[in-house]
């Protein structure tokens, strides 16, 4: 499945790349995140809880990018296979566009399945941007809004 986010950090572009690279200062405000452990300059080994005991796991190695404002990475282990890119560009002053592109593969086929009807895997990767943009901002509690797994069980608004 492919999925692309895009978010705004009101920090400049050099500044929001270095404070990105620096999972360590971070990494405790993911909220499903059970492990991101950076093994090597380019290597992250990087774990999460899903639903119904779903445990991902994978381990991200950086590719060379032709762009220095650019970021590609592929997974090389784990129960899913991912490639993406992380896309930096200064919309103005103060105000850095991050543009996260992946396309990921579950290995297991029922929770494969499950995430094509359910996007838990989507509920994940926005949550966890939430948190991340939160943290930056300067708000002090990791943001936790519950994730729609079922969409389909919610109250339809008008």
């Amino acid at each position: 499945m492919l999925l692309q986010k895009t978010l705004h950090m009101g920090q400049p572009l050099p500044d929001c790349k270095s404070r990105l690279a620096n999972i360590h200062s971070y990494r405790r405000q993911f909220v499903m995140v059970t492990r991101a452990t950076v093994t090597s300059s380019k290597t992250v080994d990087f774990s999460f809880r899903g639903p119904l005991g779903f445990q991902g796991h994978t381990v991200l190695l950086a590719v060379e990018s032709n762009s220095p404002d650019e970021v590609a990475f592929e997974s090389v282990g784990g129960n899913l296979d991912l490639m993406g890119i992380v896309d930096f560009a200064e919309v103005r002053p103060n105000c850095t566009e991050i543009t996260l592109a992946v396309h990921y593969e579950i290995k297991n086929k029922f929770f494969a399945w499950l995430d094509r009807r359910l996007h838990f895997v989507d509920a994940f990767v926005n949550s966890e941007l939430r948190s991340i943009r939160a943290h930056f901002e300067g708000i002090a509690a990791p943001y936790s809004e519950p994730a729609s797994i079922l969409p389909i069980l919610e109250t339809a608004t008008a």
